[in-house]
């Protein structure tokens, strides 16, 4: 089955995948993450790999992906009626600091 080795393929390369995310979308530690984002993202990752993924198969992809995810952690599901949104839980995502050097806070 396609799918399953394009599953197989988000999973072993997940940080990969998230990286190249972020250079599309604002994905920042504890940022939401939306299900369209994924799939999207989904189809462009495969295409820069030399694969066509449907949009049928991007969704799909992105559901276990999103499952795979909040197994490990990265992803924390958010409430909703849908439950296709979840936080981000990266830290190496973290925003910098607007601080300045030597500023304290006050």
């Amino acid at each position: 089955m396609k799918e399953m080795k394009e599953v197989q393929i988000l999973q072993d390369n997940w940080e990969e995948f998230l990286n190249f995310m972020k250079q599309r979308y604002p994905l920042y530690h504890l940022s939401n993450v939306f299900v369209r984002d994924i799939e999207y993202a989904i189809i462009d990752y495969f295409l820069n790999r030399g694969r066509k993924v449907s949009f049928a198969e991007a969704e799909y992809l992105a559901q276990k992906f999103s499952e795979f995810m909040v197994q490990k952690g990265v992803f924390k599901p958010v409430k909703n009626e849908y439950n296709k949104v979840w936080t981000l839980n990266y830290s190496q995502f973290k925003k910098p600091s607007v601080q300045k050097t030597g500023e304290t806070k006050t």
